[in-house]
C-alpha cells in the first residue's frame, strides 16, 4: 500500500453518487483497514476473499451493528465494503510480491486523471504516448526496386500495417496529434519518436509531463528533448495500465473495425483476409483493390480519431464529458507553454559522438545512393574543444554545403554549426543500394483540432534527400489553412472510398529513378549534387536540411 498517496482512498468514498442511501458508511481509517484485510486474504491467484475480509472486519468492529450470521447470505455485503475491496483488488500482486507480471500490475482506478493532491488534471498538463500496429493492411506506393520486396517488385507497392504513434491527453482523452511511420521493417526509431514530439510541441504547446514506456521512448535523443523543453518524464515501462492511451487504443480498434481490409484484432481472427494479406506481401496476389491505399487508410484513421474526440466519454469515477469540448475550454482558461527554441536537430538522421581531432569531427556513415562516405566537419571554434567528445547531428543527404549541429553530450546546449570539408566519397555497390532502399522512410503527421479541422505534414526520406509537404500545421484551432475533416456522423464507408492524390507520389517516382545498382567507382560530391537536383521536388515542396 506504500505506493499510493493517502488521497487515493478518496475514490472509495463514493462522493457525488445519487440514489438510495447506503446502509452504512465507513471512515477513511476503516476503509484502509478493510482494504488491508482483503489484501491479506488469499482466495485465488489474483484476488482475496471479500466475504472473509468483511466477516473479520465486522468481528473487530461490533459497533457497526452488522451481524453476518443474521443475513440471508454471507455473500451479501454492504455497497461501501464491496467498493473498497474492488478498488483494492489490483494491488493483490504487489502486496504478495510474487511474479513480476502480478507484482508490477498494481494500479488504482480513479487516479490516472488526478494530480498527487487529488485534484483533477487539466487539458495539456499530462500527455501519454504509445505505438500501435493498426489492424488494417495498407497498400503504400513503393516504386523503388532491388529492395527484396516481392510485392513491390511485381506491383509497385508495399504491403504492411506499419506503426501508429499517438499522443493522448490524459485529462480529456482528446488526441491532438498522431504520426503514421512507414519503414521497410514496419518498425519505428528514436528519430521518429523525437520528430513526433517536436511537431506536437510546435503545434499545440509544451505539456508538463509525458507518460512513456521503455525502448526508443527512453532513448538518448528523446531524453535530451524532454530536458530541453522542460517536460517531466513519467516512467510507465512494463506497466501498460498506467497509460490512458492504452484505453484509447481499445476504443479506436472498435471504430476502425468498420473499415474493410481488417486482418483481425486478436490472433487467429479473420482467417480469409489474413491469408490474402500474406499472399499480397509475398507477391502472389495484387493488393490493389483488396486493401486500402495509404490515403484511404489515413482518412479512416482521421475519421475514427475525430469520432472519438467528438463523442462523449463516460466514467464511473469522473462522470461524462466530450473530449474536444473539454480540451478547448481548458486551454482557453490556461494555455500551454510555447516552444521558444528550435530542436529539429534532435530528429536528424545521423547523431554520433566523436572526439575533436585537429579541429575536425569525423564520421563514416552511408551517404547518397547508399555509398559509404567519410564526413569531415570543421569550424574555427572547434579548436577550443580539442580532444573533447562532442555530439554531431547532420543529414548525409542534405544540400551542399552540408552543415552539422554540434552539441554537448548529454544536454541540449548547442555549441554551433560546422561545415563539411571533404567532397569525395568512397566506392559503392548494388548491395549498398539495396540496403539504402530498405532505409527509405515516410511519415504522415496529423494535427487534429477541436473544431474538426486537420493539419497534414507528409515527409518522405528517399535516396536523394528529404521532402516535406505541409498543409494546415502550426496553426491555431480553426485556422483557415487547415483542411476540414470528415463529418464524424457520416457513414465510415464514404471515407473508405475517398480518393485522394498522394502528395508525395511525384517525389517517390523521381527518387526511384536512381534505384539501379551503382558501379563500384569513386564519385564526387558534385556528381551526387547533380543527381539530387534532377530529383528535386516541385515548387510547392521543401527540401529540409537539419
Amino acid at each position: 500500500m506504500a505506493i499510493l498517496p493517502d488521497h487515493s482512498f478518496n475514490a472509495f468514498s463514493g462522493q457525488g453518487r445519487k440514489g438510495r442511501p447506503r446502509q452504512m458508511d465507513l471512515t477513511e481509517e476503516q476503509k484502509k483497514e478493510l482494504a488491508a484485510l482483503y489484501l491479506a486474504t488469499n482466495a485465488n491467484r489474483t484476488s482475496g476473499s471479500m466475504t472473509l475480509a468483511w466477516s473479520i472486519f465486522c468481528a473487530n468492529h461490533p459497533d457497526l451493528g452488522w451481524d453476518c450470521s443474521a443475513r440471508s447470505s454471507k455473500h451479501k455485503l454492504p455497497a461501501v465494503a464491496v467498493e473498497v475491496m474492488r478498488h483494492a483488488r489490483p494491488l493483490v500482486g504487489f502486496h504478495r510480491g510474487g511474479e513480476r507480471k502480478l507484482r508490477e500490475a498494481a494500479y488504482m482506478p480513479g487516479l490516472l486523471r488526478r494530480n498527487l493532491d487529488g485534484s483533477l488534471l487539466r487539458a495539456g498538463q499530462r500527455l501519454s504516448w504509445d505505438d500501435a500496429t493498426i489492424n488494417i493492411g495498407v497498400c503504400v506506393p513503393w516504386p523503388w526496386r532491388i529492395s527484396g520486396d516481392k510485392c513491390a517488385e511485381k506491383y509497385g507497392c508495399r504491403m504492411g500495417r506499419f506503426q501508429l504513434l499517438v499522443c493522448h491527453d490524459d485529462a480529456t482523452s482528446f488526441v491532438p496529434t498522431y504520426s503514421y511511420v512507414i519503414r521497410y521493417e514496419q518498425t519505428y526509431r528514436g528519430e521518429d519518436v523525437a520528430g513526433a514530439m517536436i511537431r506536437t510541441c510546435r503545434d499545440i504547446g509544451i505539456p508538463e509531463a509525458f507518460v512513456l514506456e521503455g525502448g526508443v521512448w527512453k532513448s538518448d535523443r528523446v531524453q535530451r528533448l524532454l530536458d530541453g523543453l522542460g517536460i517531466r518524464h513519467i516512467d510507465a515501462k512494463g506497466r501498460p495500465q498506467c497509460k490512458l492511451v492504452e484505453n484509447f487504443f481499445n476504443r479506436l480498434w472498435s471504430v476502425l473495425s468498420l473499415f474493410p481490409g481488417q486482418v483481425g484484432r486478436f490472433r487467429a481472427e479473420n482467417k480469409a483476409m489474413s491469408e490474402k494479406y500474406v499472399a499480397c506481401r509475398n507477391g502472389r496476389q495484387d493488393p490493389r483493390g483488396v486493401f486500402p491505399t495509404l490515403a484511404e487508410a489515413l482518412e479512416a484513421i482521421d475519421w475514427a480519431i475525430n469520432y472519438l474526440n467528438t463523442h462523449p466519454v463516460e466514467s464511473r469515477e469522473y462522470g461524462k464529458w466530450i473530449p474536444a469540448e473539454r480540451w478547448e475550454a481548458d486551454l482557453k482558461e490556461r494555455p500551454m507553454r510555447q516552444v521558444s527554441a528550435d530542436f529539429s536537430w534532435l530528429q536528424a538522421p545521423v547523431i554520433v559522438r566523436r572526439k575533436v581531432v585537429k579541429g575536425t569531427l569525423r564520421a563514416t556513415v552511408p551517404g547518397p545512393l547508399g555509398v559509404p562516405q567519410r564526413w569531415h566537419f570543421s569550424a574555427p571554434w572547434l579548436w577550443q574543444h580539442e580532444g573533447q567528445d562532442l555530439m554531431l547531428h547532420f543529414d548525409p543527404m542534405g544540400e551542399w554545403p552540408l552543415q552539422a549541429v554540434v552539441t554537448v553530450p548529454g544536454s541540449v546546449k548547442v555549441l554551433g554549426q560546422a561545415s563539411c570539408t571533404n567532397p569525395v566519397s568512397l566506392g559503392g555497390s548494388g548491395e549498398d543500394m539495396g540496403r539504402q532502399i530498405r532505409g527509405v522512410m515516410r511519415t504522415e503527421y496529423r494535427l487534429l483540432t477541436s473544431t474538426g479541422k486537420t493539419g497534414r505534414e507528409s515527409t518522405l526520406r528517399g535516396l536523394n534527400g528529404q521532402t516535406t509537404i505541409s498543409q494546415g500545421v502550426n496553426v491555431q484551432d480553426g485556422g483557415d489553412s487547415a483542411e476540414d475533416a470528415q463529418d464524424p456522423g457520416e457513414t465510415p464507408a464514404k471515407v473508405r472510398r475517398y480518393k485522394m492524390e498522394d502528395p508525395l507520389d511525384g517525389a517517390a517516382k523521381k527518387d526511384s529513378r536512381f534505384s539501379t545498382p551503382q558501379p563500384a567507382t569513386p564519385a564526387t560530391r558534385d556528381d551526387f549534387a547533380a543527381l539530387r537536383r534532377r530529383a528535386r521536388q516541385a515548387e510547392e515542396s521543401t527540401t529540409l536540411n537539419f
